[in-house]
């Protein structure tokens, strides 16, 4: 994880990451290391670097250097780690906002697309139950309250798709993540 923490960081001071988004996203970063490198031990075909860099870089789109463009922070992101020549990082962050699921066309396909999803829906500032991550968002954007309410009960049924088979539970993910920097 160090080699890719470390391209991270780089990232973070090129777009000018506040220290909070540096945090939520070293955080998002170390959960999808963990559930791509649980979920290759079980033996599913995974692109373990390229879920961990797309989790660690997923909101780029957020860099203070793109304030006032109107487009959604998910779209910015997936544009941006396109022409940073991260092809594996575009499609994972494209879809990881929480009201991706409730889009067929935006909702997350692939098992490395579900598991930034899932990072995320699990680390905001700490790693959090989606219920409760759902709810600071919510609280952050009011006008998007009911589509985030809407999108918990699919987040869930995600959740339960990538623990499948996987040596610990939502519950117990505290206990084995390790947050770089």
């Amino acid at each position: 994880m160090t080699d890719l923490s470390t391209i991270a960081e780089r990232f973070y001071d090129r777009y000018a990451y506040p220290d909070w988004l540096r945090s939520h996203s070293r955080l998002v970063g170390a959960i999808g290391a963990l559930l791509a490198n649980a979920r290759a031990a079980a033996g599913d075909p995974i692109d373990v670097d390229g879920v961990m860099l797309a989790a660690f870089l997923h909101d780029i789109g957020r860099s203070p250097l793109l304030a006032g463009d109107p487009r959604e922070h998910n779209e910015l992101s997936a544009l941006i780690l396109a022409a940073e020549g991260l092809p594996a990082c575009v499609e994972p962050a494209r879809r990881h906002a929480i009201y991706t699921v409730l889009d067929p066309g935006a909702a997350p396909r692939t098992m490395e697309e579900k598991l930034v999803y899932i990072a995320d829906r699990r680390g905001g500032m700490r790693i959090q139950t989606i219920e409760d991550r759902a709810k600071d968002t919510a609280a952050r954007h009011p006008k998007h309250a009911g589509e985030v309410a809407r999108a918990v009960p699919i987040a869930l049924a995600i959740e339960r798709e990538v623990f499948a088979g996987l040596p610990f539970s939502p519950a117990e993910l505290a206990a084995h993540v390790e947050v770089p920097g």
